[in-house]
């Protein structure tokens, strides 16, 4: 009888401990799913990647321009294919100019970029001088 009277406290024990364990996992996960931020909208806005890269791809072509005349046909390219392809999302103006000096045969190229959203307006100006050597 005495036997049975310890396995009966060993079996009360062990199922009070899964018990308070389970309750404890229930608690804890239930904190922790209302305090997590929810990040995805973010993610789903391409906004800034977007105007991050025509800027970047506006200095490639920058760098890949062999002459005044081929940077003006690249970036005026580059402008018509931007537009044409951020057109159904986006809209965008991309305005810049060109001040060439032949003789040194260097140039100076000042750009306004502005993306158009449903969403943002982001928006750069900078100037960029590039060198054929």
């Amino acid at each position: 009888m005495h036997n049975l009277l310890k396995y009966r406290k060993a079996q009360f024990y062990i199922i009070s401990v899964v018990g308070l364990i389970t309750i404890l996992y229930a608690l804890g996960k239930s904190l922790t799913t209302s305090s997590i931020i929810d990040t995805s909208e973010l993610a789903l806005r391409n906004d800034f990647f977007v105007f991050n890269n025509i800027v970047e791809k506006t200095l490639a072509t920058l760098n890949a321009s062999k002459s005044c005349e081929d940077l003006n046909f690249n970036l005026q390219e580059f402008k018509s294919f931007a537009i044409k392809e951020f057109a159904p999302t986006f809209r965008i103006e991309y305005n810049y100019t060109i001040y060439c000096d032949e003789t040194s045969r260097n140039a100076t190229v000042s750009f306004n970029i502005t993306l158009y959203s449903i969403n943002s307006q982001i928006a750069t100006s900078f100037t960029k001088n590039v060198n054929w050597t």
